[in-house]
């Protein structure tokens, strides 16, 4: 059996609910959702992807939903982001190719720099021939990376790249209502208008609040309203 990678202590520890079957499913993601469900199968079209989208989207839900995937299918695998400060030497990138599934968040932060392009475009090339599968997240497309290594950017370019799509105002209010349920209880249709309308219109900082207002809400032991809304808001 293979040695697994020393680095492997720098895994995202994964939320457990967290599910890609938890993601908002609406009109707008529904051929996003079902693009990456395939993506884990074994009739994947591919074995790179990035996936992309402004902040707020949700790309860090969706590649802890992916690699939660591979772990319930017990699949060896590594995941990690550029915004973790541990991530600080190209060696990180060395001796993957032994895993299934690598999961890289926040690419564009990637250091600027010869050396870690190099590492990881030998990385690639070694997924490549092991048949390991990478799935790599950015708020940009890969033809708008600055990569000054032509090898690197040439490879890049041959991921399929997927979107995740901005949901509209009508989705949004779905899709915290969606989680309420999730959750155990149901936002009155005032109270998600509120929440919509005067805090945060991005996606992940609307779905964060809701876990912060369920907590709030058995703290003070009140129904969740617009007022313990504005209150718990008023807190921060």
């Amino acid at each position: 059996m293979n040695k697994l990678p020393k680095q492997l202590h720098l895994n995202v520890q994964l939320d457990d609910a967290i599910s890609l079957d938890k993601f908002i499913d609406c009109s707008s993601t529904e051929d996003f959702l079902k693009i990456l469900k395939h993506s884990t199968s074994d009739q994947s079209i591919s074995n790179f992807y990035i996936i992309w989208g402004g902040t707020g989207r949700g790309k860090s839900y969706v590649m802890q939903g992916l690699h939660r995937k591979y772990t319930e299918d017990n699949k060896t695998t590594f995941h990690f982001s550029f915004k973790d400060k541990r991530v600080n030497s190209p060696e990180i990138l060395m001796n993957l190719a032994s895993l299934e599934a690598l999961f890289i968040e926040d690419y564009e932060l990637m250091e600027d720099s010869e050396d870690w392009e190099k590492a990881m475009f030998n990385l690639i090339n070694e997924c490549y021939m092991s048949g390991t599968r990478i799935y790599l997240s950015s708020t940009t497309v890969p033809k708008d990376l600055r990569i000054r290594l032509t090898d690197l950017a040439s490879r890049l370019l041959s991921f399929t790249a997927i979107e995740i799509p901005e949901i509209t105002e009508e989705e949004k209010i779905e899709a915290l209502i969606q989680s309420s349920k999730r959750k155990g209880f149901v936002l009155d249709k005032k109270t998600v208008q509120y929440i919509v309308s005067y805090t945060s219109r991005n996606l992940s900082d609307l779905l964060k609040l809701l876990n912060e207002l369920d907590s709030f809400s058995l703290q003070k032991k009140r129904k969740i309203s617009p007022a313990l809304v504005r209150e718990m808001v008023s807190t921060k």
